[in-house]
């Protein structure tokens, strides 16, 4: 099970609370037991006082002058059944119920009453005993006693106990609703920092406020702080490390890249020695790996994009063009679409880079001899570029992959540094736009996909 901090909470608050009002329960039916035995034990003491009254003694003869109707008036009981007995202080019954159990250790040496329970006919009754000196001559004492069964103190004390528990219940209700509104309240702070860290994006490393924070989680706060400046530190590090390695490398592979163009430019194609091509091959490469990096730290988060006025369809026919050649080396037609003043906010060089990326990827991942179909037009919110090709396609496992840097297709042969895509993911980004890879349904090929917000009509004038 997880641990969950609500949870505790409510556990600390409640068990205790259960506890002391299970506490309270019980003691409101001993107290309620006591009431009844109190109340009820007064009554049957009542009861022997009454009794002792019609004892007699003559001659040293005891006798219960006892009227039938005050019999009746003893024994009739709505709900217990009453007994009682006279006897002689030797054990003698002298009048009542002889069969009542013997009074053993419940011997009373005095007028004064002792109560106590007892079995008889199989039911639970109580007993009020109590030492009596009848009138008459000869001053021979008797022990009188009047038992009943318990139905009324039962009674009694589930109503007292009813009674009591009813405030208990309503109380203990109360008690959760506020505890529950308590512990809700009090981890209000939490949830509204988890909320606010959910809404940052990846370039926001901003320090949370501290100051409205609970003093319990300023702690919590300040070492998240701290992490953020240190992660922010290593961030633009990191940042400036490429930059800064792309920088250094541009010029010498420039100019080695001139030395070999100038070598072999006279020369033809089939004359060239193979080490000669080989490192021109691996010239360009590397000089389009350092464009790549140069471009990618460009578009890092955290990197400020100056977002103005920008006709895509312009950009798009433009982009085109510069890669009418590397198509026609592997003889690849570029069938274009293009919807006319489609204005976008956006960054322009950003917004070609990131069209250069996907024809390329297009291009180098084609056959030889086929047709790729470039298709720009306006939705309702958005402008829509699509670029289909027939390659290979892409699995659908890999299809998040392939926009992870460095990150090669298992099935291309096609030489690349894993950062095409990855750039295009970075710049569509800043942009508020969405890149996806789709397949071509039961045809081979996959059509890439950017969606970008159409420019707010007040701003949609292109910059010249």
């Amino acid at each position: 099970m997880q641990h969950s901090i609500r949870r505790t909470l409510l556990i600390w608050l409640l068990l205790p609370l259960i506890t002391l009002l299970a506490g309270d329960g019980v003691n409101a039916y001993f107290t309620g037991l006591h009431i009844a035995n109190t109340v009820y034990d007064r009554a049957l003491y009542d009861s022997v006082l009454t009794l002792g009254v019609l004892v007699r003694s003559n001659d040293g003869e005891v006798s219960v002058d006892l009227p039938a109707v005050a019999r009746r008036m003893l024994e009739v009981d709505p709900l217990d059944k009453v007994y009682y007995s006279v006897h002689s202080m030797d054990g003698e019954t002298l009048a009542g119920t002889s069969a009542l159990p013997a009074l053993m250790d419940h011997m009373p040496t005095s007028a004064a009453p002792i109560y106590y329970d007892s079995l008889y006919n199989g039911q639970t009754i109580r007993i009020a005993a109590a030492k009596i000196t009848p009138q008459g001559d000869g001053l021979q004492s008797v022990i009188v006693q009047v038992a009943e069964t318990r139905k009324k103190r039962q009674v009694m004390t589930g109503e007292i106990l009813r009674q009591s528990i009813l405030p208990l219940a309503i109380y203990l209700i109360l008690s959760l609703i506020v505890v529950l509104i308590a512990v809700k309240h009090a981890l209000k702070p939490l949830q509204r920092i988890s909320e606010a860290v959910d809404r940052r994006t990846a370039i926001d490393l901003q320090p949370l406020f501290v100051s409205n924070a609970p003093i319990e989680i300023r702690s919590l706060i300040t070492a998240f702080n701290n992490l953020m400046k240190r992660f922010e530190s290593s961030f633009a590090l990191q940042k400036r490390f490429v930059a800064n390695a792309a920088h250094q490398l541009r010029t010498p592979v420039a100019g080695m890249r001139a030395i070999i163009e100038a070598e072999i430019m006279d020369v033809p194609p089939e004359q060239v020695p193979p080490a000669l091509a080989q490192l021109h091959h691996s010239i360009l490469r590397t000089s389009r790996l350092v464009t790549q990096l140069l471009t990618l730290s460009r578009a890092e988060p955290g990197i400020p994009v100056t977002h103005v006025a920008v006709d895509m369809s312009a950009v798009l026919a433009a982009t085109v063009q510069d890669h009418q050649n590397l198509a026609s080396e592997k003889n690849i037609t570029l069938t274009t679409t293009i919807e006319s003043n489609l204005i976008v906010l956006a960054d322009p060089v950003m917004l070609g880079e990131m069209i250069s990326n996907l024809i390329d990827n297009a291009i180098r991942y084609s056959p030889q001899g086929t047709t790729i179909v470039i298709q720009l037009e306006r939705t309702e919110k958005t402008v829509e570029l699509k670029i289909t090709d027939e390659g290979q396609g892409i699995h659908e496992r890999e299809r998040d992959k392939v926009f992870e840097r460095f990150y090669r297709s298992s099935n291309t042969r096609q030489d690349g540094s894993g950062l095409g895509l990855a750039i295009v993911r970075e710049i569509a980004e800043a942009h508020g736009a969405q890149v996806s890879l789709l397949p071509r349904g039961d045809k081979a090929g996959t059509v890439a996909m950017v969606e970008l917000p159409l420019a707010p009509l007040k701003q949609a004038t292109p910059r010249g």
